[in-house]
């Protein structure tokens, strides 16, 4: 396991040093890396249409706070929008988000076992930086929101504060 986990990380870092990096609000460029913001977690790929308008999807898991027992996954589509209050000289970007997510869940519970499907909601807001001198092209973000879901009967609906943060490394093709 570490041994492939060591693989992985230094195969990325070659891969990613070779690769020509642009600024993260530039258009046509796109964001790999990974995301977290609740309820859902995994890959996450960032593409700019323009400077203001941008896409984002998070693909993986979901958390809900239920037992080793259950499987989750998650995938959400977000619209995100950069505002340019700061010009090109500042290393950081705020933006909004709307977000419209799918979540399943399975679990088994003294060998009964179901599933339960919800849409979810989110809107909200955070700020992406680079870290100058750094990794060109590496940008961190963290962000709050509100989020929303019902799985109907048999789990409890979820709603409220949304907070998350993600590392992105932005080229171009």
């Amino acid at each position: 396991m570490k041994t492939n986990f060591l693989f992985t990380l230094v195969f990325s870092f070659i891969f990613l040093s070779s690769v020509h990096a642009q600024r993260m609000a530039e258009p046509g460029v796109l964001g790999a890396g990974i995301a977290s913001s609740y309820p859902a977690y995994g890959l996450s790929a960032k593409y700019n249409f323009t400077e203001t308008h941008a896409a984002q999807l998070i693909l993986g898991g979901a958390s809900y706070g239920y037992d080793s027992t259950s499987f989750s996954f998650g995938v959400s589509g977000r619209y995100l929008y950069n505002f340019d209050v700061l010009g090109d000289s500042f290393f950081f970007k705020p933006y909004g988000y709307a977000q419209l997510s799918y979540f399943t869940v399975k679990y088994d519970y003294y060998g009964a076992s179901d599933s339960f499907n919800t849409v979810g909601f989110g809107l909200g807001g955070g700020v992406e930086c680079e870290i100058p001198d750094f990794v060109e092209g590496l940008t961190f973000s963290g962000e709050l929101g509100y989020v929303g879901g019902d799985f109907g009967n048999g789990i409890d609906s979820f709603a409220g504060l949304s907070y998350g943060a993600s590392v992105h490394y932005y080229f171009d093709f």
